[in-house]
């Protein structure tokens, strides 16, 4: 008899444990952060739960929050950040500062970022339609790659990659954030940021350049 209650009171648990509300569910939950590069060094704060998780598609800032406090690169190259995450049952949407400082020698004219998995030459880009992407399909959430004195004004987002251009950061500048949306989704159990500077063309490359670009528009007029 007393193993028959306390085998009646297990199910009433398991079963009032699944009726409990989404919202203590803890979607997508990023938990661990990993950086790897030959190029840069990288600081990272403590990654705390969400705070509101299950708010996929929130539109605005969401209060769920990551921070790279620095992220100094020393050479041109790309830069994977891996995240682990927990699999439990839906989509959460995070929000990315990052300090980033142009170390190289070499003034950039633009950045990119791109969702994937895996690192170094076993990286591999995100599918389309898997669920972790750059706040698609809306792209209602915080994007931006311009904070003062400026740098990157335009930026074009896809459901995996970003790309800020317009302006030029200097070499030892430093930008105090770049923010940008990222939906984590459930059933994965790592995802990378891959994030890549792009430096401006030397002048005899940029030469090069608009002398080949020459060539070819002549080539298709005839």
């Amino acid at each position: 008899m007393k193993f028959l209650k306390s085998g009646l009171l297990a199910a009433v648990g398991l079963a009032m444990g699944t009726m409990l509300p989404a919202t203590t569910l803890r979607a997508g939950e990023i938990t661990g952060f990993s950086w790897y590069s030959g190029v840069a060094s990288v600081a990272s704060t403590t990654i705390y739960p969400p705070s509101a998780p299950n708010n996929d598609d929130v539109a605005g800032a969401s209060p769920n929050g990551v921070f790279i406090t620095q992220k100094d690169y020393v050479a041109i190259g790309p830069v994977d950040l891996t995240f682990r995450t927990t699999d439990t049952g839906g989509v959460t949407e995070y929000i990315f500062d990052e300090g980033v400082y142009n170390n190289t020698g070499l003034s950039w004219s633009s950045y990119h970022l791109e969702l994937g998995f895996g690192h170094g030459v076993f990286f591999t880009p995100s599918p389309s339609g898997d669920g972790l992407d750059f706040d698609a399909p809306d792209y209602n959430s915080i994007l931006s790659f311009y904070p003062s004195p400026g740098f990157f004004p335009s930026v074009t987002a896809t459901e995996d990659d970003i790309y800020a251009a317009g302006g030029v950061m200097p070499t030892l500048s430093f930008a105090a954030y770049f923010r940008f949306t990222v939906d984590v989704p459930d059933g994965i159990t790592e995802f990378t940021i891959r994030q890549s500077p792009v430096a401006v063309p030397e002048p005899a490359t940029l030469s090069l350049l608009i002398v080949g670009g020459l060539a070819a528009l002549l080539k298709r007029r005839k």
